[in-house]
């Protein structure tokens, strides 16, 4: 998860899950350690319709769950609904570039770079790259 991750933050991440699914525009997961019922992380995937009909998936984990596959697993569940239930023809994933495990999880999970982009972050301007994963068929 984003580091230091206020309260503020998760206000505002609830705040944002309960617009977007009253507008159905995206669907929100959150993860829970089996053993003792705690929140490790959250995922999330967006649809939009400009410029064209797809979808954005994002996920976080906490510090002492990474590297367990959550995230993995959680892209994979947001892709196949997507692709499934949805039938989006792609969905995005848009990493830092120094984020070298998550340009890591992009690639096991069939995603492949093919662009760059400015985007805000909590007031200022980064650079990301944008991977996307096309539907199966799809080209």
């Amino acid at each position: 998860m984003p580091s230091p991750y206020t309260l503020e933050d998760a206000r505002g991440w609830i705040a944002l899950a309960a617009v977007e699914r009253g507008r159905d525009r995206g669907l929100q997961l959150v993860a829970v350690r089996a053993e003792d019922d705690r929140v490790v992380g959250a995922a999330a995937l967006r649809l939009h319709d400009h410029p064209e009909r797809g979808g954005e998936a994002g996920y976080s984990v906490a510090a002492d769950a990474r590297r367990a596959g959550v995230a993995t697993c959680a892209v994979r569940l947001l892709t196949d609904h997507a692709f499934g239930a949805l039938s989006l023809p792609y969905v995005e994933l848009a990493v830092a570039p120094a984020n070298e495990p998550s340009r890591a999880l992009a690639c096991r999970a069939g995603f492949t770079e093919c662009r760059h982009e400015l985007r805000e972050l909590k007031g200022e301007l980064s650079e990301f790259e944008i991977w996307r994963k096309a539907a199966p068929g799809d080209i």
